[in-house]
């Protein structure tokens, strides 16, 4: 019998994300009213906060100033109200599968706990559910801790875990994917539910950080959590639950919930410490203009940045060529003057953050431009008429590169690509679309090659991309031997998951049907003298929080 306690978790969204518009804007103030208007996901924390000598050496070291003011020493800042407050919408719903809202989803973050977290390498922790089992991958009995209670009182048991991840399966979530190959879910006692999976996935535990609600509470605005916070019956405020274990280590009594709607007044409770942490995406929409004051804590993400290529291609079709075209992609170039750094390089399809990142195999598939170089001419492209443009077996090398320009990151991105492929002698036509002309033109297969993100699930399952069948299979990808690799990725037992997956990245840096180049940062911003000790990860920004310093007198 094996048992499963460890591994990455996350969520498979669609490869094409709606993307916002980066515009460039002379004012800070301005800027972060543009976050603001997106509805970036942001909390306000208040107070003082007295640093030691080592707290502020540890700031320095660990977390990055956004702004400096030169040759001046930067001051803290402090609470405005003397209370630990975080934005919602009151008029969408705080149920974590109904809200439509980015600030109560955040707000969800301390109310409804997950059955299985994760850590900031993607590593799947015991939470809600303490452990599982499973002799053959497909039927899965997963042991939550009843000694939990909901904040109305009731005890969880595994029928509330169950029910749940039925929740999860049936709504119209980001779940629903992760969740398309199971079967059925059901306690079996109380304190055991099964989940019977259509194929063999060890790596099913992964993808169980979703929220828990209590029985037949999942079409209620407010249901039940068994969160450290509960909500007030009033629901302006969340207060600390004090049969939570960690209730006696927090360090946050109660947390009140403000409601800013216009941007402008967003803005200016973040700029007056009445809103002290606010979550920002610095490749989305609209990125803040920090003050000398904020701190900025980067966060990985499972958002891999690629190139996916048209299998029907005049250029792409030739498996040499995509091979190589790893070595074209200066991809620290990209994360550094693209994306000011809130992104990893990566050239496996795998974020480095992950134990299981092949180092090796991803260190020979690295930027190199004389080897890009010497390939292109090993291959035999040659400009032989003189035009500018090479020539590979008889045909120019003339591209349509499309790109989404709903976001303002990914063109620059895209540009840079396409200047550097320009520079080696491609003839490179870069199509910025918006997003409804981009989606037209991967489904109608009018591109060479396209600029996308995907957000991975925690068993960084790439079936949704490259597998015959797969939904975002966009480039008619048709192989029959990745198909058998990428399930056999999902289907090996902790024995033979290495070798499988030195397989898998093994074959697809042979074909190339995609060139990864980054898995993106996201911020978490706050005021400097007001919180310390922050470690937050993809889906919980609260993540220890028992090991923050508050000072809110």
């Amino acid at each position: 019998m094996n048992h499963f306690q460890s591994g990455p978790l996350n969520r498979l969204i669609r490869s094409v994300t709606k993307s916002r518009l980066i515009q460039s804007v002379p004012s800070a103030r301005f800027m972060a009213i543009l976050l603001a208007l997106a509805l970036a996901v942001s909390c306000a924390g208040c107070g003082r906060l007295s640093l030691t000598e080592a707290e502020l050496s540890e700031l320095y070291e660990e977390e990055q100033t956004a702004a400096q003011s030169i040759g001046q020493e930067l001051a803290a800042t402090y609470a405005a109200d003397q209370i630990f407050a975080l934005n919602c919408v009151r008029s969408s719903s705080f149920n974590p599968y109904l809200t439509d809202s980015e600030w109560n989803k955040v707000v969800g973050m301390l109310v409804y706990e997950t059955l299985v977290t994760q850590d900031d390498t993607f590593t799947a922790v015991p939470n809600l559910v303490t452990w599982w089992e499973t002799e053959d991958g497909r039927v899965w009995d997963f042991y939550v801790d009843t000694s939990r209670t909901f904040h109305d009182g009731g005890h969880m048991t595994a029928a509330d875990a169950a029910y749940s991840m039925q929740i999860a399966i049936n709504y119209t979530s980001p779940y629903v994917t992760r969740f398309r190959h199971v079967n059925a879910v059901y306690s079996i006692a109380e304190d055991c539910f099964r989940v019977e999976l259509g194929e063999t996935n060890y790596r099913f535990y992964e993808l169980l950080n979703i929220p828990c609600v209590e029985y037949n509470t999942g079409y209620s605005d407010m249901p039940p959590g068994t969160g450290p916070y509960a909500f007030s019956a009033s629901g302006r405020y969340l207060t600390l639950d004090r049969n939570h274990p960690l209730a006696g280590e927090l360090p946050i009594e109660t947390i009140h919930l403000k409601e800013y709607t216009n941007g402008v007044d967003i803005l200016q409770a973040f700029e007056d410490s009445f809103i002290d942490l606010v979550i920002n995406d610095p490749n989305g929409m609209a990125s803040l203009g920090y003050s000398s004051t904020d701190i900025v804590k980067y966060v990985n993400t499972s958002s891999m940045h690629y190139l996916a290529y048209n299998m029907n291609s005049g250029v792409f079709s030739n498996g040499d060529l995509r091979r190589i075209m790893t070595y074209a992609i200066d991809r620290a170039t990209v994360v550094s003057d693209v994306m000011e750094g809130a992104a990893l390089a990566a050239t496996a399809p795998i974020s480095p953050q992950s134990p299981l990142y092949p180092e090796q195999f991803a260190r020979s598939l690295e930027y190199s431009d004389s080897g890009f170089r010497a390939a292109l001419e090993a291959l035999g492209a040659a400009d032989t008429d003189e035009d500018g443009v090479l020539e590979l077996n008889g045909r120019p090398l003339r591209i349509s590169f499309v790109a989404c320009s709903d976001s303002s990151v990914k063109v620059a991105s895209a540009r840079s690509i396409a200047k550097k492929l320009e520079d080696y002698g491609f003839d490179v036509t870069l199509r910025e679309l918006g997003y409804d002309d981009y989606v037209d033109a991967l489904d109608d297969g009018d591109f060479d090659v396209y600029y996308a993100e995907v957000r991975l699930c925690g068993d960084w399952d790439l079936r949704l991309l490259l597998s015959s069948s797969g939904g975002l299979n966009y480039g008619d990808v048709w192989d029959m031997q990745l198909d058998t690799l990428l399930y056999s990725a999902l289907s090996s037992d902790s024995e033979t998951r290495d070798e499988s997956l030195e397989t898998l990245y093994e074959y697809l840096g042979e074909n190339a049907y995609i060139t990864p180049i980054c898995f993106e940062k996201s911020e978490v911003l706050y005021h400097r003298g007001v919180l310390s000790g922050l470690n937050p990860t993809q889906d919980n920004i609260f993540y220890d929080m028992q090991n923050w310093t508050v000072d809110i007198s």
